[in-house]
């Protein structure tokens, strides 16, 4: 049986490979010593291969995961690898081995595979457990939280439930871990907007949108006001390095697809971002030139840079780059 998962969001195509796993460990082998995982960054089909022909004097079946094949630099694998597969699913036994094929984003990196990789994917997307995992539109985004909050016993006003999605840019990780950490902490069953706002982690990311609305708007005298109070807030240099050069990265890109006239529902999937990130940086990126962000983004990893060294006032020359706007 060959069972092949793929997509942007990884997240929940993490937790299905973690169900089927956990299901074949309690159904077939508790022990775990027929469940293998394969890096398929640096395998050869010899090892794929030996994983899927070992035996077990107790358990007849074998669970072998091999994850993002795809990003294999051996050439000569794919050609194998489809070939091999095609012996496999002819086997009468075939049923006794189970090999899950676990990748990241290939949806909208497909038409750049070369002809042996496309091969494989097009046997993989062939098979009779195949789910691609694309990242979800506003309405499912809701979804999400509600299921994930009543997995808690709790739930979050609707208005709780926006407010933490774009808190935390749609991230389907982060809202995991901060709908649960609001699930032990909150008061009473439903979740408020205020909650949301005082126990998320991720609020910053607000106030990081704010800093470079601010800074892309020229506004100086407000940028330094709103870095004042992150370094109020306690945040260290690392984290503010860390999140400004994140933001910058983003708004670079969104204006280099504008300027390359993609259409901007196309680039979640192209630049592999989620859609709330892009509605929200394109009002951004738009006051700023591609020469410009990539400007100010070399200035902020040569400051990450120097920050590690101790060679430098990251407080001072964060307020001498808003001064320099």
């Amino acid at each position: 049986m060959i069972i092949f998962l793929y997509g942007a969001d990884t997240f929940r195509s993490r937790r299905k490979l973690q169900e089927l796993k956990t299901k074949f460990i309690k159904d077939i082998d508790l022990s775990s010593q027929s469940l293998s995982v394969i890096d398929g960054q640096a395998a050869a089909l010899k090892e794929i291969a030996e994983k899927i022909g070992t035996g077990s004097l107790f358990v007849k079946k074998r669970l072998v995961v091999i994850e993002n094949i795809f990003k294999n630099k051996k050439e000569k694998i794919f050609a194998e690898l489809t070939e091999y597969l095609k012996r496999f699913t002819k086997q009468k036994d075939e049923k006794d081995n189970i090999l899950i094929f676990w990748d990241e984003e290939l949806g909208g990196k497909v038409k750049a595979l070369k002809v042996e990789p496309k091969k494989l994917f097009t046997f993989l997307g062939k098979q009779d457990y195949v789910q691609e995992f694309a990242l979800l539109d506003s309405l499912k985004l809701l979804n999400f939280v509600k299921k994930e909050a009543e997995s808690y016993d709790h739930s979050l006003s609707g208005p709780a439930a926006t407010l933490l999605i774009n808190l935390t840019g749609g991230d389907l990780w982060a809202l995991s871990r901060e709908i649960k950490k609001l699930s032990f902490r909150a008061s009473e069953k439903i979740i408020t907007p205020a909650e949301v706002k005082e126990m998320t982690a991720a609020s910053f990311n607000e106030d990081i949108f704010a800093l470079t609305d601010a800074l892309s708007a020229k506004n100086k005298s407000l940028a330094v006001k709103l870095l004042e109070e992150q370094y109020a807030a306690g945040l260290s240099d690392e984290y503010l390095l860390a999140m400004l050069i994140r933001q910058f990265k983003i708004l670079w890109q969104l204006r280099a697809a504008l300027d390359d006239k993609f259409n901007p529902a196309e680039m979640p999937i192209k630049l592999k971002l989620h859609p709330f990130v892009v509605k929200k940086g394109l009002f951004a990126a738009r006051n700023f030139t591609a020469a410009g962000l990539k400007s100010y983004l070399n200035r902020l990893i040569r400051l990450d840079a120097l920050n590690k060294t101790g060679a430098a006032d990251i407080r001072a020359e964060l307020t001498l780059l808003i001064a320099g706007l």
